[in-house]
C-alpha cells in the first residue's frame, strides 16, 4: 500500500500541475506550449484518473512435489480481489477523429490461496496423506503500459473516446512453494501449518480496450469516466514447473482530461 500511496500522491501532483497549465491556457490568448492561438482542436491531452478493478480473477495449478523419495501433489488456487489504483495517459490527436494514446496503470492487490496436497508417508510407499488449508493476504501487484489507437467523437461539451491496442504488463505475485506440515508419530495424518512462499515476476503482453465519456468543465479541462478491460496471461516458474497467471480484467476510471496544446487554426 505504501507504493500505491506514493503513486497516487505523484498522480495528484501531476493533476495539479496539468490543471495549472490548462487554467493558464484558458486565460491567455496565446498557448504557452505551442506559441499559437489556443482556438483549434485539441492536439495534446493528458489524462489522470483514479481506478477501481471490478470483480476478482483466479489462477492456479497442480504441481508434483517430492517427499521421502516419492511423488505427491500440491494443488494451488489463488483468488485475486479487487483494489483501487491510479492511471495516467498522454494522447496525441492526429485529427478531429483519430488519435494515439500512451497510458500507464498500476494496482496493488491481495490474493487468497487455497491449497490441497497429497503428501507421501515417511514409512510406507503408496500411502499418501491428505492435507488442505488457506492462506490470506498474499501479495499481487500489477502495472501495465498500453499503446492504443483512439477514435474520437462527441457533441458540444460531451466527448467520447474509444480506444484499443496492445498492453505490456508487469506482475509480481507471492506464490506458495511448499506446504508446512504438522505431523507426529505414527505420521498417518498431517495438519496444515501454513506455506513457505516467494515472490515471482512475469511480464506478459496482452491487450487493452476502453470506452471513455467526458464532459468539458472549461475550454481545457473535462471530467471523464471510463470503462476498461485489459488482459494478459504469463507463466511463472514454481519449483521448475509452470503456473499460468492472469493479469488485468475489468476496471472503472474516474478523473480529468486536460488539453495541453491545440492545433493552430488553419493548419
Amino acid at each position: 500500500m505504501k507504493n500505491l500511496n506514493g503513486r497516487t500522491t505523484f498522480a495528484l501532483g501531476l493533476a495539479l500541475f496539468a490543471g495549472s497549465l490548462a487554467n493558464a491556457q484558458d486565460r491567455q490568448p496565446v498557448s504557452g506550449v505551442t506559441g499559437s492561438p489556443a482556438q483549434g482542436d485539441s492536439r495534446i491531452e493528458v489524462g489522470l484518473s483514479f481506478a477501481q478493478t471490478l470483480g476478482s480473477t483466479t489462477f492456479g495449478s497442480t504441481q508434483t512435489i517430492k517427499d521421502y523419495s516419492e511423488d505427491g501433489t500440491l494443488k494451488s488456487s489463488y483468488d485475486v480481489g479487487g483494489a483501487p489504483g491510479a492511471a495516467f495517459d498522454l494522447q496525441y490527436n492526429l485529427s478531429g477523429k483519430f488519435g494515439v494514446r500512451a497510458g500507464f496503470q498500476t494496482f496493488s492487490r491481495k490474493s487468497e490461496g487455497t491449497f490441497e496436497a497429497q503428501v507421501p508417508h515417511p514409512f510406507f510407499f503408496s500411502r499418501l496423506r491428505s492435507v488442505s488449508g488457506t492462506e490470506t493476504d498474499m501479495g499481487f501487484s500489477e502495472s501495465a503500459i498500453s499503446l492504443t489507437a483512439v477514435y474520437r467523437a462527441g457533441s458540444g461539451k460531451w466527448k467520447v473516446n474509444i480506444e484499443g491496442g496492445p498492453a505490456f504488463f508487469s506482475v509480481d505475485a507471492t506464490i506458495a512453494d511448499r506446504i508446512q506440515l504438522g505431523e507426529t508419530y505414527p505420521y498417518d495424518t498431517v495438519q496444515f501449518g501454513g506455506v513457505t512462499s516467494s515472490k515471482k515476476k512475469v511480464s506478459p503482453i496482452g491487450f487493452a480496450v476502453g470506452l471513455e465519456v467526458g464532459r468539458e468543465l472549461s475550454k481545457s479541462v473535462a471530467a471523464v469516466i471510463q470503462g476498461r478491460f485489459s488482459q494478459a496471461t504469463g507463466d511463472l516458474d514454481v519449483n521448475g514447473q509452470k503456473m499460468s497467471v492472469k493479469a488485468g480484467g475489468g476496471s472503472v476510471r474516474l478523473g480529468l482530461r486536460v488539453t495541453l496544446a491545440r492545433k493552430k487554426v488553419g493548419s
